[in-house]
C-alpha cells in the first residue's frame, strides 16, 4: 500500500533494490469512494495498492538467486485434456428443492486468482476481470502453483465455483449452500481429468 500523497509516477521504497514494482499494475482505492458529492476532485487516506510478484528459487535457476512470478502457468498437455472434458455432465441440484440457476459446466480459462481472502465483493471482482482478465477466485491454489514451478513440475488447477465472488444473488451466503455440490463436481472432474491422463494417447504425448 502506498503511502498517502503519491501516485503512479513516484518510485515504491525498495524499489530499486528489485523487492517491488510498479509493472504489474495498481487499484486505486479513491476511484470506489461512495457519497461523494459536489467534488470533482476526491481522494482517499489508502490511496494506492500495488500489485507484486511472489518471489521464489526454482530448481532450473542458478542456485540463491531468486526470481520473481506473477502468473504461473498451467501445463500444456493438461490444459489439452482439460478441453476434452468440457461436455461432461455434472451435479446441478442439491435436492429437488434447491438446485443452480444454470446448469454447471465444464470450462478452461485464461487465467484465474488464488490469495488469502474471502471475496464477497462485486467491485473488487469487476476490478481485476476488468484490470488482469481473470474470471475465477479462490483461497488454495497459489501455493501448489509456486511450488510445482519452483520445483519444475507440471501442474493444472480444477476448482468448481460454489458462490459468485459478490456478483450473484442477494443471497450473501451461496458458498455455505453450494460448496457440497461444488466438492461433489470438483472431485467428479478430477476423476475424469485422471482417467484421460493415463490413457496412452496423452502418456506418449
Amino acid at each position: 500500500m502506498q503511502r498517502y500523497g503519491d501516485g503512479a509516477e513516484n518510485e515504491l521504497p525498495l524499489e530499486v533494490n528489485g523487492d517491488y514494482t510498479r509493472d504489474i499494475g495498481y487499484l486505486k482505492i479513491s476511484e470506489y469512494n461512495v457519497n461523494v458529492t459536489n467534488c470533482n476532485s476526491h481522494n482517499n487516506l489508502l490511496n494506492n495498492i500495488w500489485y507484486q510478484p511472489e518471489e521464489v528459487f526454482p530448481v532450473f535457476g542458478t542456485p540463491e538467486e531468486r526470481q520473481h512470478i506473477f502468473w504461473v502457468p498451467v501445463d500444456p498437455r493438461y490444459y489439452a485434456i482439460a478441453k476434452t472434458l468440457e461436455g461432461l455432465k455434472l451435479e446441478g441440484c442439491l435436492n429437488a428443492t434447491t438446485c443452480l440457476s444454470h446448469p454447471p459446466k465444464v470450462t478452461r480459462v485464461h487465467r484465474g486468482t488464488s490469495a488469502s481472502i474471502y471475496l464477497d465483493n462485486a467491485a473488487y471482482r469487476s476490478f481485476i476481470y476488468n484490470k488482469f482478465d481473470v474470471s475465477p477466485v479462490e483461497m488454495e491454489s497459489a501455493a501448489v502453483a509456486l511450488i510445482c514451478y519452483q520445483q519444475n513440475v507440471p501442474y493444472i488447477v480444477i476448482r468448481a465455483l460454489s458462490d459468485m465472488a459478490g456478483g450473484g444473488t442477494s443471497e450473501s451466503n451461496e458458498a455455505s449452500t453450494f460448496i457440497t455440490l461444488a466438492a461433489t463436481n470438483s472431485v467428479e472432474v478430477t476423476v475424469q481429468f485422471t482417467k484421460q491422463l493415463s490413457t496412452k494417447k496423452y502418456q506418449d504425448a
